[in-house]
């Protein structure tokens, strides 16, 4: 008798839980919360990159990380001759990126 009281208990546990879930989630507004973007930055120095942008390679802040990346990796290339090979190919890169945008 006391196994079959716990398997109803169970089983409305269950079925509450199912209900009770999605409820919370409308009285919460979760089911219809806002999209609201930031609006668009302006096309000055970027400080952080911009999550929205869809085209990463573009980006200023990316493209700014890169420049650095590069100049530590040429300054490398000058002091002990190893990695020259990827430094020229990179600023390759970075100039193409360059007169792109």
């Amino acid at each position: 008798m006391i196994s079959r009281d716990l398997a109803k208990l169970g089983g409305a546990l269950l079925v509450g839980a199912a209900l009770a879930f999605p409820a919370g989630l409308l009285v919460a507004g979760w089911a219809d919360a806002p999209q609201d973007r930031p609006p668009p930055r302006s096309s000055g120095p970027a400080a952080v990159r911009d999550v929205y942008s869809p085209a990463v390679r573009s980006d200023p802040w990316f493209i700014e990380r890169q420049r650095v990346g590069i100049e530590a990796l040429e300054n490398h290339c000058r002091q002990t001759g190893e990695n020259c090979p990827e430094a020229r190919e990179a600023r390759r890169w970075l100039d193409e990126q360059a007169q792109g945008n």
